[in-house]
């Protein structure tokens, strides 16, 4: 809508029509063409001279134009005499409800005129507008009302440190292990975001006093997803400029003054974590770096007789020169017994050194050991181990009470390492 009425003419002089004929006539006497006004309020149909054609005008056929004023069932209401300057003088496109309303004429009797194609010269009631340069700063709010992370991806992972917390045996080859670790890791996410953005502040600044109450704004799209790439919305630091150029952000109008955007946003981003973990271990093998006692304690002891000890030592020696091949006699080799007689030519004497030697039958057949040796009879412990093998090598203490008597005329021969008992 323009308005360069000279201060003569008055409101009486507005005429209203809505031939098309009549409306094409008027616009092309001032070399205008019917217009689509982007982002605007109401209907948006206006018009433009060619010259002054700018990015929010979108040109309109006469075709196109007659068939949306019909359908929007809209009137035209203009001056007749053409303009004394180089402006296209006052005109309005409404709707035709409105144009009743202001109009000095009844409204069935303005109806007629209009159906039939007739031009209506009445007085339009209404305050007059006066064209005037207004530069609004609107302050907006967005909030974002709906996030979704579409993707995380871990790419890279770097372990920065690691301290033993705890350490504990939990079975004879499995250890676990408590430790503290710090971690950077390096991710790709994906979120998606839907903001919603409102003027809250409105500050108008004008060149002239303006003869309306109320202005109306119309908030530019670009301004609004200008406004969230510039906050703290997002997480990046975005070009505001790049961004727009690529026209990757989507914005409508909602109802109110309210704009609602859709955007995603693609990000790097590095976390140091700091975590506890629990680490299980299986032994394979082990090895022994180095021992050190650290502790002893003994835990029975007696004091033994010297001479006896003295004999069990003299005792060993000769047994092992009896037993070394290079001295031993060709009696022992056949097996005869240390009194180094023939098996049948005497009985067989008994003595300590026999204590711990293993007793056998004829066969070879372990039976048991020597634990103690009494007189001429042996008593033979059958299930021996290691500490009654020691006890009796240095005849400390006697035979059990589960050990059995064997005497020298049983004994088929004694050799240096057991006692052979006859089988009868």
């Amino acid at each position: 809508m323009a308005d360069d009425t000279p201060p003569s003419e008055t409101p009486a002089q507005r005429r209203l029509t809505t031939d098309p004929e009549r409306i094409r006539e008027w616009a092309e006497a001032r070399d205008a063409v019917p217009v689509r006004v982007r982002d605007s309020e109401g209907h948006g149909h206006s018009f433009a001279r060619r010259d002054e054609m700018g990015e929010r005008h979108e040109e309109a056929t006469w075709d196109e134009f007659t068939e949306r004023f019909e359908d929007d069932d809209l009137v035209f209401v203009y001056h007749e005499e053409e303009p004394a300057g180089e402006g296209m003088g006052f005109f309005e496109i409404v709707e035709r409800d409105r144009a009743f309303e202001r109009a000095d004429l009844g409204r069935d009797e303005l109806e007629d005129s209009l159906r039939r194609g007739e031009t209506v010269t009445t007085e339009i009631v209404e305050t007059q507008v006066v064209e005037t340069e207004v530069v609004e700063r609107d302050t907006i709010e967005s909030e974002v009302i709906d996030t979704e992370l579409v993707e995380r991806e871990v790419i890279d992972s770097e372990r920065l440190s690691r301290d033993i917390v705890d350490t504990e045996f939990v079975g004879d080859d499995t250890i676990e292990v408590a430790v503290d670790e710090t971690r950077l890791d390096t991710i790709e996410e994906i979120e998606r975001y839907i903001v919603e953005s409102r003027i809250i502040d409105i500050d108008i600044e004008q060149d002239q006093e303006m003869e309306r109450d109320v202005v109306e704004t119309d908030i530019q799209l670009e301004s609004v997803q200008r406004s969230i790439l510039e906050s703290d919305v997002l997480r990046s630091s975005v070009a505001a400029d790049d961004v727009l150029e690529r026209e990757v952000i989507q914005s409508q109008r909602t109802e109110g003054d309210a704009v609602r955007s859709e955007l995603i946003e693609r990000r790097t981003v590095e976390e140091e974590l700091d975590e506890r973990r629990r680490l299980v271990y299986v032994f394979e093998e082990s090895e022994l770096l180095e021992s050190e006692v650290v502790g002893s304690e003994v835990l029975d002891g007696e004091i033994i007789d010297i001479e006896e000890y003295d004999r069990l030592e003299a005792g060993e020696m000769e047994t092992g020169a009896m037993g070394d091949e290079s001295t031993a006699s060709p009696e022992s080799e056949a097996g005869v017994g240390s009194t180094n007689e023939p098996a049948d030519a005497s009985p067989i004497e008994l003595s300590h050194h026999e204590q711990g030697k293993d007793v056998v039958d004829e066969s070879g057949q372990q039976i048991g050991m020597v634990a103690a040796v009494e007189g001429q009879t042996a008593y033979v412990d059958p299930e021996p181990g290691l500490t009654d093998r020691l006890k009796a090598r240095l005849d400390w203490g006697g035979h059990g009470d589960e050990d059995y008597p064997v005497d020298s005329s049983q004994i088929l021969e004694i050799t240096d390492d057991a006692i052979v008992v006859r089988s009868e």
